[in-house]
């Protein structure tokens, strides 16, 4: 899938399948286990860490992963068994999808909150020349992420999305029937997938981060800090809502009606992957 797209997803109407998707292709239980090095490594990324920052930083996520895998990870194990069985029963229904979709939506906000603590002690860590760098860094990230889009007509950002989507979904269910290869490109000619639009947004959060942390060690900034992280909309630009506001009832209309025309051999194999990783999570939560 290519990387905007995999970046900009929305919570969608399948959002814990999309979820679920971050952690497939690998074992789940390393991935959870070395979470604390990946957002180390995110951070790095980004900001250009000493091996010091990076240790603490890793020493103050321990504690809120912990609370992560007791608190949330039952509740994502039982909500994907949840889906499982509806999906082998064919009985998806967009009530259904929605209940998740708003139940994951509440937990991704409780766990960035609780987040808020260590990202502030090391954005508040960091010297001026870290700081200064960072604006560079967003650009290359900027320029990568928008790599797949950058300079295509709006037809063939349509192409290019519905070959992604296609390609995501098969890794699910298996080959697509022709229909849904049909109802995809369908889909593709209702929504908007303006990757302008998006990047604009991306570069208002962007500008405003920055601003706030030349304050870091102001006690507003640990104030604001939450709001930037949890309440990304607040910085949507008027096309990107406008964007937004097109596409994700579209999105909200197609899951449902794409995990209704599953085939009996489809519906084995998602079911099968959602249990599976059901079952990971509530492993990791005993554990």
């Amino acid at each position: 899938m290519p990387r905007a797209l995999a970046c900009k997803a929305r919570w969608g109407t399948l959002a814990l399948l999309l979820a679920a998707a971050l952690l497939s292709g690998c074992s789940t239980t390393r991935l959870y286990n070395n979470a604390d090095r990946l957002l180390a490594w995110r951070a790095d990324s980004l900001l250009g860490l000493s091996g010091a920052q990076r240790g603490a930083f890793r020493e103050d996520l321990g504690p809120v992963l912990a609370w992560h895998r007791q608190s949330q990870l039952p509740r994502w194990a039982d909500a994907l068994e949840r889906l499982a069985l509806a999906v082998e029963d064919d009985a998806v229904s967009p009530a259904l999808v929605e209940t998740l979709e708003t139940d994951l939506r509440a937990d991704v906000a409780e766990l960035t909150r609780a987040l808020a603590p260590a990202a502030l002690t090391l954005l508040r860590s960091l010297d001026d020349e870290q700081a200064a760098d960072l604006p560079a860094r967003f650009a290359e990230e900027d320029a990568d992420l928008n790599d797949d889009y950058e300079g295509l007509a709006l037809e063939a950002q349509r192409a290019e999305w519905a070959r992604a989507l296609e390609e995501g979904l098969e890794d699910w269910v298996g080959r697509l029937t022709p229909a849904q290869q049909a109802a995809i490109a369908a889909l593709s000619q209702e929504i908007r997938p303006d990757n302008a639009a998006w990047m604009a947004y991306r570069r208002a959060w962007q500008r405003a981060f920055l601003d706030a942390l030349e304050r870091r060690d102001s006690p507003w900034f640990a104030a604001v800090l939450p709001v930037l992280m949890v309440h990304r909309s607040a910085f949507y630009t008027p096309a990107y809502a406008a964007q937004r506001a097109r596409n994700d009832p579209a999105y909200s209309a197609f899951f449902p009606a794409f995990l209704g025309s599953l085939t009996p051999p489809q519906r084995d194999r998602l079911s099968g992957k959602l249990r599976a990783l059901s079952e990971d999570f509530a492993a990791l939560a005993a554990s």
